[in-house]
């Protein structure tokens, strides 16, 4: 494990100051929650084949309610809003800890590979978000220049190493979203591949938060982890690019996070379209984002996912002249002359990308 920190001020910084956390949809802190005891209530029973609604709020650091009985995939109502975070900005730096996922669990036996988190102090305002980044296809836990652009931004950063080094097409519709399920949760959903809990997204992200709180407690790393150890989603973002735009997109259907942001992606549909793609959403569709480049040979694949997903809006170029953010609140958004690796450099096309990410800071 390795900690390197680069002390001084960043070029935009006023100041070096923490702040609250803010509530799961956006409001200011505290907003959200339900009763001061956190108490959760149990879902209205989902009607036949259909998700299960959800129980009302926790209050704060509160349990959300159980899942909606009888239905399929019932989604639990959402946790109340969190603590404030709590950063210490007394050096600022960009503090940078590396690791591999067998440093912290002996069970883990594949793609065992160096994670990076990051979180700069210099900045002026922290967004109280944690974002992970997923890679693309067979590559190391990344992207990088994605994990630095926004931790730059206020947002705590962590690239994982997961299971991405197997082959996603498939003639199946179930296969894509079982494949991309198991490698989040480590449970046999399909055969393609065979991913244990240790090796899992979910797991090894409980861990590293884990292991980030104890080394490196000047970040409060804890704040993204609830009472009994588990990732607290609700100020969570998955972003990925190509392989990883499409896994962000799959882990958003079935947890409730802060938003999704897909980088060329998301795909899964061909040579058919993947099951998931329509499926009921624990993230609302209007916390989802994809950007892709219109010279992309996935291009069009990546347009039928939008549709069958249901990001709002129409298509809108972000390159061209008189385009400007927020435009129009599309969550569809292209780059006119952006090929498959120019739909992941956030660093070229910042404008855009923080629309996605929510920026600026409220």
């Amino acid at each position: 494990m390795r900690i390197t920190a680069w002390i001084g001020c960043a070029w935009w910084a006023l100041g070096c100051v923490a702040c609250g956390g803010s509530s799961s949809d956006g409001g200011p802190p505290g907003a959200g929650g339900g009763a001061a005891t956190g108490t959760a209530t149990t879902g209205t029973v989902g009607a036949a084949a259909t998700s299960g609604v959800g129980g009302s709020a926790g209050g704060a650091n509160g349990a959300g309610g159980a899942g909606g009985a009888g239905g399929a995939n019932g989604a639990g109502g959402a946790g109340g809003a969190p603590r404030e975070l709590h950063v210490d900005t007394s050096s600022p730096e960009l503090s940078e800890i590396r690791f591999k996922p067998s440093e912290l669990d002996p069970e883990v036996s594949d793609r065992d590979l160096e994670q990076v988190a990051l979180l700069d102090t210099r900045v002026a305002r922290f967004a109280g978000k944690l974002v992970v980044t997923l890679s693309g296809s067979s590559q190391p836990p990344g992207p990088l220049d994605l994990t630095r652009f926004v931790a730059a931004r206020g947002f705590h950063a962590f690239a994982v190493a997961y299971k991405n080094d197997y082959n996603i097409v498939q003639n199946d519709p179930d296969t894509f979203g079982d494949a991309r399920l198991e490698a989040f949760d480590g449970q046999d959903h399909t055969a393609l591949i065979e991913v244990t809990r240790a090796d899992s997204i979910e797991a090894r992200l409980a861990k590293a938060l884990a292991h980030l709180k104890e080394v490196h407690p000047r970040g409060d790393w804890g704040y993204f982890l609830e009472d009994d150890g588990s990732p607290r989603w609700s100020v969570i973002i998955f972003s990925g690019h190509s392989h990883g735009a499409s896994s962000a997109a799959r882990i958003g259907k079935v947890v409730r996070l802060d938003r999704v942001v897909s980088l060329a992606g998301p795909r899964d549909t061909n040579p058919v379209s993947a099951t998931w793609l329509s499926e009921p959403s624990a993230t609302p569709v209007d916390r989802m984002f994809g950007l892709t480049g219109e010279r992309d040979e996935q291009h069009p694949d990546h347009l039928k996912a939008f549709d069958l997903i249901g990001l709002p809006g129409e298509l809108v170029e972000v390159d061209v002249p008189g385009a400007a953010p927020p435009y129009g609140g599309s969550h569809r958004l292209a780059l006119k002359d952006g090929d498959h690796g120019a739909a992941g450099n956030c660093g070229a096309h910042v404008a855009v990308c923080e629309v996605m990410f929510g920026l600026p800071l409220p």
